[in-house]
């Protein structure tokens, strides 16, 4: 795309019959990623070309208010999904619709068009009687037989045309879970490891332990804690995989009166601890993190925040509780991971709160 063409596309954007002429070229340069001179080269020739029209102008720039009348420039993907969709009778108000979509479609041929806009439509008809249906089943049965194209579209050409996504349910939201049928306390677990490492540890028989089911394929290690915060958040879906024992259901154990939290000791760690807490107020840090604590201690059985020790990217916070503020000076500089913590450790301090350590 040229640089004239860009510009037109930075002016067209909401289908704007009127801009403001103050600061105009600011934001185009912004939207187009062109340098000043550019875009006041391009105003000039769309100026030309009465596609920007104003009654005053000063140095190339428009003074006051602005009116467009801007020819779009349009891509090869839209002129063919167009194509596509007039070839197969779609009404205006259809076309309308999905025109959007083009650029998500740029690398079907043509016959994968066709086939995409007669599934949508046969979508659309059977959508009623979809209500709760997994959107990835839906995709694959309707779509190509791929299950991730109907998250790959837009939501909004998609709700125009009919098809409203958030009546289809999501991914089901696993956690392992583990432990008596009546526990004493619950802890939530960052790392399914370090529940790894939990299970089974004398004097704990008592304990329930939650942790998520895992990340994926790519089983990314600083992701599972800000999974099991997500899928706390939904509140509902939750599905339990019990790695031991005969544990409650897991929305029962959320909302166990004695709720700990036990993660890595860094920034991060405590951070899925906060945003934990805004669903489950009563959620305490475990006690574990007295153990984590002194070996925070020792530059020996700590790490600073590096790339090596896959912390670079944890950026500091603050936070309004006294006590976690107080924890995140201590971890300022270095971290202590979870998975470091010994069985006995975990046997002395996994059932009670941080807050009952002197």
């Amino acid at each position: 795309m040229n640089k004239l063409d860009q510009i037109r596309n930075a002016l067209s954007e909401g289908n704007k019959s009127t801009a403001q002429g103050d600061k105009l070229v600011e934001r185009l340069q912004k939207k187009s990623k062109l340098d000043r001179s550019d875009v006041i080269k391009g105003l000039s020739e769309l100026k030309d070309s009465d596609e920007v029209q104003c009654d005053s102008w000063l140095r190339g720039e428009p003074i006051g208010r602005v009116r467009l009348n801007i020819v779009r420039p349009r891509s090869e993907s839209e002129l063919r999904w167009e194509s596509v969709l007039v070839g197969n009778e779609a009404s205006i108000n259809d076309i309308e619709a999905l025109l959007g979509m083009s650029e998500q479609l740029a690398d079907l041929c043509d016959s994968d068009l066709n086939h995409l806009y007669h599934g949508l439509c046969q979508l659309r008809t059977d959508f009623p009687k979809l209500k709760g249906e997994s959107r990835y089943i839906v995709s694959s049965r309707y779509l190509l037989g791929s299950s991730k194209i109907l998250d790959a579209l837009p939501s909004q050409c998609l709700r125009n045309f009919g098809i409203d996504l958030s009546t289809l349910s999501g991914p089901p939201s696993y956690v392992i879970t583990a432990g008596p049928q009546d526990p004493e306390c619950v802890v939530l677990v960052e790392n399914p490891q370090a529940l790894e490492s939990a299970i089974g540890v004398e004097g704990c028989e008592r304990i329930a332990w939650v942790a998520t089911y895992g990340y994926g394929l790519s089983r990314s290690g600083d992701e599972y804690g800000r999974q099991l915060a997500s899928i706390v958040e939904q509140g509902n879906g939750l599905k339990s995989l019990v790695r031991s024992g005969n544990p409650p259901d897991v929305l029962e154990l959320l909302t166990h009166p004695r709720i700990y939290f036990w993660g890595d000791l860094d920034r991060e760690g405590l951070k899925i601890f906060w945003r934990l807490k805004s669903s489950i107020p009563h959620l305490q840090l475990s006690a574990i993190y007295h153990a984590m604590y002194l070996k925070l201690l020792s530059s020996q059985s700590s790490h600073p925040y590096v790339q090596i020790a896959g912390k670079e990217n944890q950026a500091t916070w603050e936070c309004n509780n006294r006590g976690v503020e107080e924890i995140l000076y201590a971890c300022a500089q270095r971290a202590v991971d979870q998975e470091s913590v010994t069985e006995k450790a975990i046997q002395v301090f996994s059932g009670k709160p941080l807050s009952s350590v002197k």
